[in-house]
């Protein structure tokens, strides 16, 4: 199973998701499932904030480069499931690639049932960043539960 989380730029949330799901699915010993992320407009020269990488130090995941990747047709095909975080995104997905609309999701609505967006935390700072961080590591957890369920 091919998991794909996409954002907008690809440094910040679906990076993050990434990386948070592949340690959860690594501790429910679950090396079956792959995980990537792309951004809808992201650029390969985009960098992951420091407090990005400093959050997933926190949480036990060392930053080993990351290079910013676009969203494409051949991504779209590879994954069994795509988890975005708002919903122009999903619109954005929806209506360039409508064939895999079966597979696109909200975050917070596979995760939970919410049809709420999970914003962006890259302007935010001190404890706004870090409550938005937290959502997405929570809504990361369920998604990680689900799957191993699976």
């Amino acid at each position: 199973m091919n998991i794909c989380f996409v954002c907008h730029a690809n440094i910040c949330r679906s990076f993050s998701a990434q990386q948070l799901l592949k340690k959860f699915l690594r501790e429910k010993n679950r090396p079956d499932i792959e995980v990537f992320s792309r951004g809808i407009y992201a650029q390969s020269y985009f960098a992951v904030p420091s407090k990005i990488t400093d959050f997933l130090k926190k949480e036990g995941i060392e930053y080993c480069g990351h290079q910013a990747a676009l969203l494409c047709r051949e991504d779209m095909q590879k994954a069994d499931l795509v988890l975005v975080m708002t919903e122009d995104q999903l619109d954005y997905i929806l209506d360039k690639y409508a064939e895999f609309s079966d597979k696109v999701f909200l975050i917070l609505d596979y995760a939970y049932g919410e049809e709420k967006d999970l914003e962006d935390p890259i302007s935010q700072s001190g404890r706004a960043f870090e409550k938005t961080m937290e959502k997405l590591k929570r809504a990361v957890k369920a998604v990680a539960d689900k799957l191993a369920a699976a």
